[in-house]
């Protein structure tokens, strides 16, 4: 079991302080906690990712208010469990059989994972809320039992003893491996990284997806000529960071990523052809005018677009 370092409080002294390498690592960390909580009271995974990815935007928009470092755990189960009894609020909180899954060849599958939802879900109902989250986070995190304790605000040995009644109430209604089941479901970087475009989207950042953020930063200084921000971001003309965000599966899209104006394409299209960069053929219509795309070493796209007048 991981055992939380002191160096998570200065990563949350870091994170309030604008740096969002430093928030990701605390999306990273407790993603499957926020989701024990989620589940407990929504009853569906699909949906308590909604609510968890809500209830990490609200923290990035309010970790300014969190004073003590050491109680981030029991603040972010509070603003976790508010969300997800909203949605639970405008949810119908039952799975829809539609006439979609009845009619297509997945349907054999789609009923054996209702099943099982609905087994699981209904034998934790035999346990009230909390006793949910402490099960539902035993298996879904690798987090030892003081680790969950401080999390919910519960004594190790509360912990334990719940753990062992689920499971007694668990193994008593379900022939099924239902650790499994949990496993499945367990969040990683991948969440992470749709948290952290969803946070950026709505807080009117840009954000470029990278396989390396050193080399992506040092590519866009050599090339461009920016200056970083103190917390190592390259920062445009306009003063805007870009935050180059390092995912562990990145496909590149066919649309642009960024979109910018310059002084003269033509002369850009040759310092980056003297310089190795991959771009397609200076190109001209009503819409743009003027303009070029290029790419990054990460098959990213950009556009730039000549100044009128």
């Amino acid at each position: 079991m991981k055992e939380h370092s002191p160096l998570s409080y200065q990563r949350i002294e870091d994170a309030k302080a604008g740096d969002f390498d430093a928030y990701r690592m605390i999306v990273n960390e407790y993603s499957n906690a926020l989701l024990s909580v989620a589940y407990s009271v929504l009853g569906d995974f699909h949906e308590a990712q909604d609510a968890v990815q809500e209830a990490f935007l609200k923290c990035y928009r309010n970790l300014y208010t969190l004073n003590d470092p050491a109680k981030l755990g029991s603040w972010l189960y509070a603003i976790a469990h508010r969300t997800s009894l909203d949605f639970a609020k405008r949810s119908r909180r039952t799975l829809p059989l539609d006439e979609t899954a009845l009619s297509s060849d997945n349907i054999t599958p789609w009923l054996e994972q209702y099943v099982i939802h609905d087994s699981v879900w209904g034998a934790l109902q035999e346990l009230e809320e909390k006793s949910r989250s402490v099960v539902v986070l035993h298996y879904l995190s690798e987090w030892s039992m003081k680790e969950i304790g401080q999390f919910l605000n519960m004594s190790v040995s509360a912990v334990e003893s719940r753990i062992r009644r689920a499971r007694e109430v668990l193994k008593q209604h379900l022939a099924r491996d239902f650790e499994h089941y949990f496993h499945t479901h367990r969040l990683g970087r991948d969440f992470e990284q749709q948290v952290s475009e969803q946070v950026l989207k709505r807080a009117g950042h840009f954000y470029i997806p990278v396989t390396d953020k050193i080399q992506a930063t040092a590519w866009f200084i050599l090339h461009f000529h920016l200056e970083t921000s103190r917390h190592g971001n390259p920062v445009l003309e306009s003063g805007q960071e870009l935050y180059l965000l390092e995912c562990q599966h990145h496909s590149p899209a066919s649309l642009p990523v960024l979109t910018f104006e310059v002084a003269s394409v033509g002369q850009l299209g040759h310092q980056l052809h003297q310089q190795g960069v991959r771009s397609e053929p200076i190109r001209e219509d009503d819409v743009f005018g003027k303009w070029l795309g290029f790419y990054d070493p990460d098959g990213n796209k950009y556009l730039a677009i000549e100044k009128h007048g």
